[in-house]
């Protein structure tokens, strides 16, 4: 068979371009954060509130904006005004999702770059499915990904202490809402090896993601994930930046949250109609 070359393309004779399908690629930087409602831990009300505390609501913001990411997931932010006031300071769009169960356990999305819409799954089917948050991204156009964002429940207000049947029954909502999501983010309030963490592997999940900041929890107790999809086009290619310091100011002893930010960088190729 002969072929012709266009651009790089191996094209078979008789083929017109217009008719090929053509790869398109799309690459971002994602960072999912608990911020513990941005108060600092321990939190610089001297007592934990859930309520932003200017300072380091200024400083995560500038941690945020060093790091550039390109989808933002936030759990526990304490109202919509306060991740309007965020993204707004970082110039991205955002979709802020209240608490289910426990109202202020709030969530929000944060992204730039490129369309999408944003879906409220915290009360899907009219039902209180998450005690606390769930909240979906759908990038527009054959490249855009499907992302959700998660904060599953914990173990501070479970029967006997003990979520983790709570908490699978969190992820079947999730996966009811949204069957076939590319990326799951967020807090699962649930450790490496255990039953939800191999659920999320059951059923066909990577884990993937570093921690943005110098190690303030070790890996073996983390419980903050970025989650792929095996079966879609997606590459992680390793984050270029310096880990920074994760206290509110030197020698303080007040660290900007209780949760480390996650960060990962993807690409994401998919098979499209020619433009």
């Amino acid at each position: 068979m002969s072929e012709g070359v266009d651009d790089g393309l191996l094209v078979a004779p008789g083929v017109e371009l217009g008719e090929l399908p053509f790869l398109s690629a799309m690459t971002i930087t994602l960072i999912s954060h608990n911020t513990y409602w941005f108060q600092g831990a321990p939190s610089l009300w001297g007592q934990e509130r859930t309520q932003a505390h200017p300072r380091v609501l200024h400083a995560l913001a500038a941690l945020y904006r060093r790091l550039a990411p390109d989808v933002l997931c936030l759990q526990e932010v304490p109202s919509n005004d306060v991740a309007t006031r965020l993204a707004r300071d970082l110039n991205m769009q955002v979709a802020f999702a209240q608490g289910g169960a426990r109202t202020q356990y709030g969530g929000a999305v944060l992204w730039r770059g490129f369309e999408a819409d944003a879906e409220d799954l915290t009360r899907a089917g009219g039902g209180t499915a998450f005690e606390r948050m769930c909240l979906g991204l759908r990038g527009a156009g054959p490249e855009g990904l499907n992302i959700v964002n998660v904060h599953l429940s914990s173990n501070r207000f479970a029967p006997d202490g003990e979520g983790d049947r709570v908490r699978l029954a969190e992820l079947a909502a999730l996966f009811a809402s949204c069957p076939a999501p590319d990326i799951v983010v967020g807090d699962f309030n649930a450790t490496p090896g255990g039953t939800v963490y191999t659920s999320m592997a059951t059923r066909g999940f990577v884990e993937c993601g570093t921690q943005a900041c110098r190690e303030v929890v070790p890996k073996k107790r983390r419980v903050d994930y970025v989650w792929i999809r095996s079966a879609t086009r997606l590459e992680t290619e390793p984050l270029l930046f310096e880990p920074s310091g994760f206290e509110l100011d030197a020698d303080s002893g007040i660290q900007l949250s209780d949760h480390p930010p996650v960060a990962v960088h993807l690409t994401s190729t998919v098979l499209g109609d020619s433009p």
